[in-house]
């Protein structure tokens, strides 16, 4: 049975948590149940005895796909989508600072989507708890054990396309998902039916590592997305695929016919033209301005090592000699994986010399 207050029943409590979302400016707002995600545990299960999972997901099944393992008293699931899309792709200043850029994934042109979503969903909760003095609640951006994706497409924000992405007929794959387990008893949404990929291919066959393995199946590990944020080593075939990548990837979803015609993000926070990094700048960064620097940037997350790492790939794939001077210095850096990917760099750029 429903919750019902003096001040309403849960369908009033719905439609004003959908009010309030839009008047704070969230895109997207879904419904979903608290009950388990039975089909989702055998595809899970599948792809973890595959070595298909990524490694920056939760291992325990159970609480991949039971949301009140994470929170006992859990009926519903409040699910938020933000638009991040952002075309302004070039940034003149940084052009005319310098000839050595790395290219950053459009997620992480302006302030951390992260601290973006957590601020809409503490605005969320606290709308709510006004209302509701006894409402529970946990939220999460991708920091909860569930799978985010698949709890959005359950309350309707979307469906799956062939690279994985979750698509919006509004905002196209350009979201990023957050969400509130809660107590209160609300109204579910439906999945939505339609689907958009109609076998045109195009994100499979222009994956530059061949990570969508086929329609539906991404293999994470062989993902650029995934390998530019990875500790373990880059092979060398895989270091001349990454680019000038500093920090995700776009390709398939620039690629998708869905994402030719969507709504730019209504979000200031998202509408920075910080598209590429000084790759110099980063590699002589201290720590303490990297702090600053990165903080509010998703691409700060993983730490200045795995930056600069990805840093001096680009640098050997630009292939220009001038680099040279700027990579010399890490080869007696006190990280042993630097010191290789530096020779690496160092002999891709002047591969007449071969140094070692």
């Amino acid at each position: 049975m429903a919750i019902v207050s003096s001040k309403g029943t849960m369908q009033d409590l719905k439609n004003e948590i959908i009010r309030y979302a839009h008047s704070v400016n969230v895109d997207l707002i879904g419904f979903t149940t608290a009950d388990s995600f039975d089909e989702l545990r055998n595809i899970l299960k599948e792809r973890k005895q595959k070595n298909l999972l990524s490694g920056f997901e939760e291992e325990n099944l159970e609480l991949r796909t039971n949301p009140r393992m994470t929170l006992k008293t859990a009926k519903s699931i409040i699910v938020i989508g933000q638009s991040y899309f952002n075309n302004n792709m070039i940034n003149k200043n940084l052009i005319k600072q310098s000839k050595f850029k790395g290219d950053l994934a459009r997620i992480a042109w302006g302030e951390d989507y992260h601290i973006v979503l957590k601020k809409q969903l503490d605005s969320l909760s606290n709308f709510i708890a006004n209302k509701y003095p006894n409402y529970e609640h946990l939220s999460f951006v991708d920091t909860g054990p569930l799978v985010d994706r698949h709890l959005a497409w359950r309350a309707g924000l979307g469906v799956f396309g062939y690279n994985n992405c979750l698509i919006n007929e509004t905002f196209g794959s350009w979201f990023v998902i957050g969400y509130i387990l809660t107590n209160l008893e609300l109204k579910p949404d439906k999945p939505k039916e339609t689907r958009f990929c109609s076998s045109c291919n195009l994100c499979i066959r222009e994956c530059p590592t061949g990570a969508l393995e086929k329609p539906y199946l991404i293999n994470p590990k062989k993902c650029i997305s995934y390998i530019l944020q990875s500790k373990e080593n880059i092979d060398v075939a895989t270091r001349e695929l990454l680019g000038t990548r500093l920090y995700g990837c776009d390709k398939c979803q620039n690629m998708c016919p869905q994402n030719f015609d969507v709504k730019i993000t209504a979000l200031e926070e998202f509408k920075s033209s910080r598209n590429q990094i000084d790759l110099i700048e980063l590699l002589n960064i201290s720590n303490r301005e990297f702090k600053i620097k990165f903080s509010k940037n998703s691409a700060g997350w993983r730490g200045k090592k795995i930056l600069q790492r990805n840093a001096i790939i680009a640098l050997g794939n630009q292939k220009n000699k001038d680099a040279l001077p700027y990579i010399f210095p890490f080869l007696s850096d006190a990280r042993a994986e630097i010191r290789e990917y530096a020779k690496w760099a160092i002999n891709k750029i002047d591969s007449d010399q071969q140094f070692f």
